[in-house]
């Protein structure tokens, strides 16, 4: 067969983008399980990318969890203890497990995919560490896991009793998310461990995800070893080169507190030396008729005084929960940013042989999507109809029009 254009055709037995795919899927659950250092419930100290395993847990006694991350296609089958794979997975455990006494609390092969279960065979993972968990001794344990502690002894170099005494540490977890959501699990863990103090579009959270996988990515590459100065290697000890190493791959609190606060950060808030306050309360007269010199009906006239009462409601509950300086500054912030998108709005859709209120509220709806898809300007916890609620309140205020200009007084 023969094909025109390269650039429009599939690949064909081209593994490499799968590879790069699994390998950003490790490196994204590492960033979950990082965001648990923000938990002060947690007691996780250090997350380590690719040191002894692919995500090592340091916990505040300076205990440790190792944990390997194992991808497949739903399609496939489920795992089985017996698979080249699992028996490596095991058999890295055991050595680390004994290379460092006391020091590891556990151990988790963590998967995307299902282990075969409830099956009482040495093929079933869960039901070969379940007796292991039980058996008192190698000679007291299930034939089965004994089939199994001697494959694994053999591959690790290791006696039966020292495979057992680890395998009591393991345990498997197939409660990975599939690998396209991965990413959307990791955004949704930033929002938890932010908390409700940070007011955060989807769009934000997702940039932050990024910039936490990237940061896992540079860890589990070394590529801060990359940027030492060329001198380093011939001026530094063997032992302060290995610290300097380690410590790349580690990310601490702090590390990951810099990553996200770095990629939330936003740019400034509109606002000026006198901030305006919500007027709740205030009459409808001119922003009634406005609209209606706008070609609107008292149908759409009766949801904006709605619209408009329910985006002063949500600036005084902004001056409730954070204080009345920060509200004031999101009220004034968000009316700023309506007030230009209103004149644009206003200077697209005007017309001298009709009324033109209606394009200009859907030309002003497109801007209102097309900011909160770029992520680029804080909105906070706006919907669009608060938005445009603030526009009808700047109708009011005599700061937006939707007809051309016209005589108010203030009995209008």
């Amino acid at each position: 067969m023969i094909d025109s254009d390269p650039s429009v055709t599939a690949g064909a037995a081209d593994v490499g983008d799968d590879t790069a795919r699994r390998y950003t899927y490790q490196w994204t659950y590492a960033g979950i399980l990082a965001c648990a250092l923000l938990d002060e419930t947690s007691e996780l100290a250090d997350v380590f990318c690719e040191h002894h395993e692919d995500i090592l847990l340091r916990y505040d006694d300076n205990t440790f969890t190792g944990v390997q991350v194992k991808t497949r296609q739903l399609d496939g089958d489920p795992w089985k203890a017996n698979e080249q794979t699992i028996v490596a997975a095991c058999g890295r455990f055991v050595d680390l497990d004994h290379r460092f006494p006391g020091k590891f609390r556990g151990f988790i092969i963590a998967s995307n995919h299902p282990f075969l279960s409830q099956k009482k065979t040495g093929t079933c993972l869960p039901y070969l560490l379940k007796v292991a968990h039980e058996a008192a001794n190698v000679d007291l344990a299930d034939p089965k896991l004994r089939t199994y502690l001697k494959v694994l002894a053999k591959g690790a170099k290791r006696s039966e009793s020292e495979c057992l005494a680890t395998l009591k540490k393991c345990r498997c977890d197939p409660s990975l998310p599939k690998l396209e959501h991965i990413k959307r699990h990791l955004a949704s863990t930033i929002s938890d461990v932010l908390g409700p103090s940070q007011d955060s579009s989807i769009q934000l959270l997702e940039r932050a995800a990024d910039a936490l996988v990237a940061e896992c990515h540079k860890a589990s590459a070394l590529d801060h070893v990359q940027c030492l100065p060329a001198y380093i290697s011939a001026l530094s000890n063997p032992a302060a080169e290995l610290e300097r190493v380690i410590a790349g791959k580690r990310i601490t609190p702090i590390r990951l507190r810099d990553v996200l606060d770095s990629a939330m950060t936003t740019r400034p808030l509109l606002v000026g030396a006198g901030l305006g306050r919500p007027a709740l309360g205030a009459p409808y007269s001119i922003l009634d008729r406005k609209l209606g010199a706008g070609g609107f009906s008292i149908v759409s006239v009766l949801a904006a005084r709605d619209l408009r009462d329910k985006a002063e409601y949500k600036s005084i509950e902004w001056m409730n929960r954070y204080g009345e300086p920060e509200g004031l500054k999101r009220h004034e912030h968000i009316r700023t940013i309506v007030h230009v998108d209103c004149a644009t709005a206003y200077e697209n859709s005007k017309r001298s042989d009709r009324p033109f209120g209606k394009e200009m509220l859907e030309s002003l709806r497109h801007r209102f999507i097309a900011r909160r898809e770029t992520g680029d300007t804080p909105l906070y916890d706006t919907l669009g109809e608060h938005l445009e609620g603030h526009a009808y309140a700047l109708t009011n205020d005599c700061k937006v029009w939707w007809s051309d200009p016209f005589p108010i007084t203030e009995t209008s």
